[in-house]
């Protein structure tokens, strides 16, 4: 480049300086336009794909966490009846008379207060025995009566103890209405038994809790044939199901199986396409444009007059331009990411969604973190903010089946601990330990100190880790080093290890303590001279 820029030196045809400044600012101008332009719209279609990826399974995951909720209330009163002797011992007492079963019967609601849990939860209920001496009617059937119905037929063909199962019921004026059922086979005491409670759960109600979620695409669950609800259209209690074909433009899809029931959540109208994305990224779109058109006037004016200077001149000009070029487009990745974050959280605030916009906060602040790294080690309180976000935001995920609390030292604070390890160490007793558990847990973060050393724990009262997992990674935590970056599993904790033992010159110590439905506590100590003035 610079032997082309020499040769042009001295008195030369018109025309053909002019055609050189043509191929000069081809060259120097168009095309690093171009090539920073593909970069910067790929940028913003990858980046906005992602957002609308993690904005899909966050409703996927509200959606999915919701029908679950609505079941497993069916669910525990299925399996509370399932092992009750007290009700087992009801339906297969012999009765003397009709006033002798109709006494035992109101005794038996005084005494299990069925009727106040199901109204309460807006739940029916009905028991099909083969016990002739029970009055046929109300809560309980005779087994006969359940025999050649469609759910009896695959109740008895899944060959499942607990199952769902959608169907449809002649309402008043002869209408239809959809309805679901959970069934418990009541063979809990006698293996052979037919015995059977039918449990059916308020569709309307049900649906209803899924359109309070209020979010912007309609989702959809549906099993191989039909669409069995949504919270949106084809979910009218008073109409028979609608075959799936019926959906187009799906945009996500997440399969998950419920009480022997394989089914889809399906989310419809989400537009994913290169121009529409772009088209509603519109001011930065814009910004580009308005950069396209100044930057070339500006470069040509520039190298017109420094060619009647100097050739050599304008060489460094465009060369200088060109750097700025790659430069503007280095910084603007991570920027947009903020600025979309940011973008996100303002227009949930004029929405007045506020617990949405807290969230995205929480997630910038995070995020931010990943992509700025100007310094590995930070304050321990700064470290904390970085855990609450994260615990923040997975609270908005998994709502009351999750709490924490954090307990540190003041004296604790402004020691220097590697960024990110708390989170790395919080995020595992997260995703290990309270994801995978249906009822409430908790995580402890706990860091305290003495005169020679510094306890840092983490405990989360989650499903624990059976003895042989939980030996094997305490002595990965142990031996930590650069090679078991290169393997699979949970290399976020041996990275948090080895960085750990590098700044302490290997001078700390881990201990894991685990029991399988009680949870894990991860134990850290480090000597208290290691995390002063580590950077």
């Amino acid at each position: 480049m610079f032997k082309l820029f020499s040769k042009i030196k001295g008195r030369f045809n018109p025309t053909e300086n002019r055609r050189r400044l043509v191929v000069l600012y081809i060259i120097f101008v168009v095309i690093p336009i171009i090539l920073s332009d593909s970069l910067i719209l790929t940028s913003i279609y990858n980046t906005e794909q992602t957002v609308r990826r993690h904005h899909l399974e966050n409703e996927a995951n509200a959606i999915h966490y919701t029908f679950f909720n609505q079941v497993d209330q069916a669910a525990k009163l299925g399996s509370a009846i399932y092992s009750s002797l007290y009700v087992d011992r009801f339906i297969h007492d012999n009765y003397e008379s009709g006033l002798d079963y109709y006494n035992s019967y109101r005794q038996f609601f005084d005494d299990t207060l069925l009727h106040l849990v199901t109204s309460q939860s807006g739940m029916d209920f009905k028991i099909y025995t083969d016990n002739d001496t029970i009055i046929n009617g109300a809560e309980f059937q005779n087994i006969d009566k359940a025999k050649g119905t469609d759910w009896y037929n695959y109740v008895m063909n899944s060959g499942l103890k607990k199952g769902l199962y959608f169907d449809t019921k002649i309402g008043p004026n002869k209408s239809i209405l959809r309805t679901i059922y959970l069934f418990q086979r009541l063979n809990y005491y006698e293996y052979n038994s037919p015995n059977v409670m039918l449990i059916e759960i308020d569709y309307a109600q049900f649906v209803e809790e899924l359109e309070n979620l209020n979010y912007e695409f309609k989702a959809y669950i549906c099993d191989d044939d039909y669409i069995l609800m949504s919270n949106g259209k084809y979910s009218n209690v008073a109409k028979d199901y609608t075959s799936v074909d019926n959906l187009h433009d799906i945009s996500y899809t997440q399969n998950f199986e419920a009480y022997g029931k394989e089914l889809q959540l399906k989310i419809v109208g989400a537009p994913t396409s290169f121009w529409y994305i772009i088209k509603n990224r519109w001011y930065q779109l814009c910004f580009m444009i308005l950069i396209n058109i100044a930057l070339p006037l500006f470069v040509s004016d520039l190298m017109h007059t420094t060619y009647k200077n100097k050739l050599k001149e304008q060489e460094t000009v465009v060369a200088r331009k060109n750097a700025e070029l790659l430069a503007l487009h280095s910084q603007i990745n991570p920027h947009f990411l903020f600025n979309s974050l940011e973008s996100i959280r303002m227009h949930s605030l004029l929405k007045q969604e506020n617990e949405t916009a807290k969230m995205v906060e929480h997630l910038a602040k995070l995020q931010r973190q990943y992509t700025e790294w100007q310094q590995d080690n930070i304050y321990i309180e700064t470290e904390l903010d970085f855990v609450k976000a994260y615990l923040n935001l997975q609270k908005y995920r998994f709502g009351d089946r999750l709490s924490f609390e954090i307990d540190v030292a003041d004296e604790c604070r402004e020691l220097l601990i590697p960024k990110l390890t708390l989170v790395t160490f919080v995020e595992n007793a997260v995703v290990h330990g309270i994801e995978s558990k249906t009822t409430p847990g908790w995580i402890f973060v706990r860091i305290s100190r003495d005169e020679s050393k510094v306890t840092i724990e983490i405990e989360d009262t989650g499903t624990g880790i059976p003895e042989e997992e939980a030996e094997e990674l305490l002595s990965k935590m142990r031996d930590a080093n650069i090679d078991m970056l290169k393997e699979k599993g949970r290399v976020g904790i041996v990275n948090a290890c080895l960085r750990l033992k590098m700044i302490t010159d290997n001078n700390v110590t881990f201990d894991l303590d685990s029991e399988l439905g009680a949870g894990t506590l991860v134990q850290i100590c480090i000597p208290v001279d290691k995390l002063e003035g580590v950077n």
